[in-house]
């Protein structure tokens, strides 16, 4: 009989990294030897590789200042190595990479490679540069991430816009519909239709929608090669309505209010100046800069951080929090579960103003009962994972894997699913290799425990997950 082994890994919201590095380049003998120096052998032990891959990579933006932002690590199983990698590369001279950087560019280079079955530190000697599709619309936006959010809006907007929702078929006999479009804008920047799922009274509709979409974009491009970009489009809504759309960041606004008047905002005023204003690199796609942190059972700050793109900007403001009176800041709730957030300079106008809540804002995970006496919003967050991932363990039938004739490896299984605003697990969605698993995961999914829901801008909201995990079979 064949052995099942079931590894699991949770994300709350997860990104993925292309492991098809375009430059299999020399080694860039200078950077292996300072990350070699900063990397301990330790480090390198036991890392696993993605599925055809054997070198991870660091991935990374530009900003203003000519300095890296947003370093990401293509490889995301050991946090200890992510942390080292990241600081290091943040403590390398820009300077000494004598790249002309572009902030509408992603950046990535090999960092490590598997050689002869070791770990070993090889930079590579060039780096991969990404630049995303444009069009007409977006054109004025300066940073690579702002340009993507504005293509992405523009076809998700153009779908939301021009599909008919009550094509729904009077036999279909299903209370809640799910659209699911895959498209894809070309190297000549057409927009093709490249797999669709959806209700068959859908299908030649959604099909003559992408053929006649009116834009035509700059290609996506990879080392000035163009390439293809893809672009996924999900929409699910009750028979007789219309589907409810992603609710924007700024409704929050409604209820906690931005102003200019109040104490903070006067106190970041006085000490912020318009040189370290500009250091957001805020515009109309990218329209604020906030700050987040918690309190811990003593009422002191804890898990401070920004959205900031600039270290310099996010350092300062940092500072300046530490230093400021908690007891003029005004709290609709208090919670050590509770991730408070406010924003600190807003793009309005045209230009960079300092505003900040009048009421402090919050937002709060699911939370199982077993998890509400952890200490912060990070250890919920992690507390959840591991109960998902016991009751799996627990719950799932590996005995089923045998009889359904799968070959050895591993088989990789997507789990989607929504907790809802009264803390049920709603909306369950599997992709596996085959349905007989599908449905045995929705099975367990159904069984997993109500949670207290999760909380934004002081009322119940939705808040959807994602789990992927691996079956090994052997």
């Amino acid at each position: 009989m064949k052995k099942i082994i079931i590894l699991l890994l949770f994300f709350i919201s997860s990104c993925l990294f292309s492991q098809n590095s375009v430059y299999k380049a020399n080694v860039n003998e200078e950077l292996t030897r300072y990350f070699e120096q900063k990397i301990s052998k330790e480090l390198l032990k036991n890392i696993t590789y993605p599925k055809n891959g054997s070198s991870i990579e660091i991935v990374f933006y530009v900003n203003k200042e000519n300095i890296p932002y947003n370093i990401q690590i293509s490889y995301s199983r050991n946090s200890n190595l992510n942390k080292a990698l990241k600081k290091a590369f943040e403590e390398y001279p820009t300077e000494d990479l004598k790249i002309n950087f572009d902030t509408k560019k992603k950046y990535s280079f090999q960092i490590i490679k598997r050689v002869s079955g070791s770990n070993v530190i090889s930079v590579s000697n060039s780096f991969t540069e990404v630049t995303p599709p444009n069009c007409n619309t977006c054109k004025d936006l300066d940073f690579f991430s702002d340009i993507q959010t504005c293509i992405n809006s523009k076809l998700k907007n153009y779908f939301n816009e021009t599909i008919d929702y009550t094509l729904v078929n009077k036999k279909n006999k299903s209370s809640n519909i799910s659209l699911e479009i895959h498209v894809f804008i070309d190297q000549n920047g057409f927009l093709k239709l490249k797999k669709l799922k959806v209700p068959i009274e859908f299908e030649e509709h959604i099909k003559h929608i992408v053929d006649q979409y009116p834009v035509v974009f700059t290609p996506k491009t990879v080392n000035n090669n163009s390439e293809t970009y893809s672009y996924s489009f999900y929409q699910s809504f009750e028979v007789g309505k219309k589907p409810e759309l992603d609710t924007n960041f700024n409704n929050f606004d409604s209820i906690f209010v931005p102003s200019y008047t109040n104490k903070f905002a006067k106190y970041l005023q006085k000490n912020l100046t318009e040189k370290e204003l500009n250091y957001a690199n805020l515009n109309r796609i990218n329209q604020r800069l906030s700050l987040y942190f918690e309190l811990d059972k003593n009422g002191n700050l804890i898990e401070i951080s920004t959205n900031s793109r600039s270290k310099t900007l996010e350092k300062k403001i940092i500072t300046l929090f530490k230093k400021f009176d908690l007891n003029e800041l005004n709290f609709i709730n208090k919670n050590r579960l509770n991730r408070y957030f406010s924003p600190i300079i807003i793009f309005e106008d045209g230009k960079n103003v300092v505003k900040t809540y009048n009421t402090i804002g919050y937002s709060r995970i699911p939370i199982f009962s077993a998890c509400k006496n952890m200490k912060t919003s990070k250890e919920a967050k992690a507390c959840f994972s591991r109960k998902v991932q016991i009751h799996f363990s627990k719950k799932f039938n590996p005995k089923l894997i045998n009889r359904l004739g799968l070959s050895s490896g591993r088989k990789r299984i997507f789990i989607q699913f929504r907790v809802d605003k009264k803390g049920n697990i709603a909306d369950i969605k599997a992709k596996s290799p085959h349905k007989k698993i599908e449905e045995e995961v929705v099975r367990v999914m159904k069984t997993l425990p109500k949670a207290s829901p999760a909380v934004f801008g002081n009322k119940p909201a939705n808040i959807k997950f994602s789990i992927p995990f691996t079956i090994i079979v052997e």
